[in-house]
Parts: structure tokens; sequence; C-alpha cells
């Protein structure tokens, strides 16, 4: 990979490591939310805790990462393809496979499973975020 990992904890057999790019990005999603979005969202709120959200903040968005990243790793390994394990860094995540996929399907059943959830995560907390009586997530983000 880039560099230096450190292996954080085991996940379903699968080693997950953290490449040390991925502190810089760290602290820039944790000073963006708690410089720039929380403050302007929460202006009554403590500087102390806009910082605790900021970090609580990365914190959900690498978790994220990491599910993504899992779902590729588990749909490898059901269809019998060796995991060398997953490793979080600057640009997101890899899920590291140690042999080639059988065939092309296979390889996009793979692929897809990642963005699969990122979706059906994004679906759910639009669906949970919306206040009850309006209709369509247009009104929400337009």
């Amino acid at each position: 990979m880039l560099g230096r990992r450190i292996r954080l904890f085991k996940l379903f057999g699968i080693e997950i490591r953290l490449d040390a790019s991925w502190i810089v990005i760290a602290v820039l999603v944790t000073w963006s939310l708690a410089a720039l979005v929380f403050p302007r969202a929460y202006p009554e709120l403590p500087q102390g805790t806009i910082w605790w959200m900021g970090f609580i903040g990365a914190l959900g968005f690498f978790a994220s990462i990491l599910l993504h990243e899992l779902c590729h790793a588990v749909v490898a390994r059901h269809y019998r393809l060796p995991m060398k394990g997953i490793t979080l860094f600057i640009f997101g995540g890899v899920a590291e496979m140690g042999g080639e996929p059988q065939s092309p399907k296979i390889e996009f059943l793979i692929a897809i499973a990642g963005p699969a959830l990122s979706i059906f995560y994004w679906v759910c907390c639009c669906t949970r975020s919306r206040p009850s009586g309006q209709a369509g997530l247009r009104k929400q983000w337009v």
C-alpha cells in the first residue's frame, strides 16, 4: 500500500489495518465538521461539545468506509477468494484480495457489494431524517 500500516483488529477473520496517511484525513474531517459545519448548525452549543461532535462525526464517516470495504471482502470470501485484509488510508479504503475472481459475474458482485451498502445506508438515513408529513426527498435536499 502507501506506507506504514497499523494493525487494528480482525473482523470476521479479516485483518483491519490503518495506513499512517489516514491521520491526515481524520484531522481534516474532524476540523471541517467542528470548525465549519456544526457551529453554523448549532450556534448555541459550547465549543468543546462542537469538537466532540466533529470527532464522533469523523469516526462515523470512517466506520461507513470500513463497512463499505467489509462488504467487498465478505462477498469475496463467499466466493472463496482469500482476503489479505482491509486498509483504511487517506483516500478511503481498500479490500485486498489474495486472488482473482473466477468469472466476470463474481467480479461484478464483489465490486457492487460496497456501493450497494452505501446506497442502502443513504436511503435509510434520508428516510429517518425526513420530518413527518414531508413528501419525498426532493423538498429536503433541494
